[in-house]
């Protein structure tokens, strides 16, 4: 009587502790796959936002995810310029001041201060929901953007002929363009390793007025050549000429991308 209790007893805590270790080993699964469809959205969102200077460039929809239970909205369509609400973390049309969102694991940011078509939902009264925007600005132009690119390789590739100051080592590099419009922008280039670290900071700011860019070597003036200062924009030094645009906003940017070997819209 007593063995078969021992062995009741016995047989129950190794139930109990099997039970345990199936619950922790469920557990474990069911974070495993958590974490795992977590990467995996992560993952699509980065890539989405990595294609999107591509798909503005090329005039294409760039679509987010779908409004659960859209059809119980109005539809939206419009011409908008975003611009972003620091008070109110939220964007605003700068033509009638509506809001605009689209899924909370994407962001808008890259859309702000361009000419966009976007197509969505309209919440309420003056709050839309994107679902998918179109660059129609002079970042989708491809007259204008093939132009930019001629252009932006060839001062690239001239740049310590072209630059007004030689570096020590005739190792300038450009590293960013800054657009105002189709004639004005600044170049910036710098020596080789300023931009990580491995040389003494030496970056200047180039602002320039180009004519004739379809000839292939087109003509620039300059307008003002700036040094930069590695901490504080502000106690830039202008060297020559008069920095026209140092209030301007909304600059279209363009960086070269290693990878793509090309110059990529920011």
């Amino acid at each position: 009587m007593i063995k078969a209790r021992k062995n009741f007893f016995k047989n129950k805590q190794q139930t109990f502790l099997f039970l345990i270790v199936v619950i922790l080993a469920v557990g474990f699964l069911s974070y495993d796959n958590y974490s795992k469809k977590q990467l995996a959205r992560e993952e699509a969102v980065e890539t989405f936002e990595e294609n999107i200077p591509v798909q503005c460039e090329n005039g294409k929809w760039i679509k987010f995810p779908e409004l659960l239970n859209s059809n119980q909205f109005e539809k939206f369509t419009g011409n908008e310029r975003l611009s972003y609400d620091e008070k109110n973390d939220i964007f605003v049309g700068e033509k009638n001041k509506e809001t605009f969102s689209t899924d909370a694991d994407y962001s808008l940011s890259f859309f702000l201060g361009r000419d966009v078509l976007v197509e969505g939902y309209r919440l309420n009264n003056n709050a839309v929901y994107i679902r998918r925007i179109q660059c129609s600005g002079v970042e989708a132009d491809r007259v204008i953007v093939g132009d930019r690119k001629v252009l932006m390789n060839y001062i690239k590739d001239n740049i310590n002929t072209l630059a007004l100051e030689k570096a020590p080592k005739n190792d300038w590099q450009v590293e960013t363009y800054y657009f105002i419009n189709d004639t004005d922008l600044y170049v910036q280039y710098e020596t080789s390793g300023s931009f990580m670290e491995e040389a003494p900071y030496d970056s200047h700011l180039w602002l320039i007025r180009v004519s004739h860019v379809k000839s292939g070597v087109p003509a620039i003036e300059t307008l003002a050549y700036i040094e930069e200062d590695v901490e504080d924009p502000r106690k830039n030094v202008v060297k020559q000429g008069v920095d026209i645009y140092r209030e301007a906003k909304n600059l279209t940017i363009y960086e070269f991308d290693a990878d793509l070997n090309q110059w990529t819209l920011q």
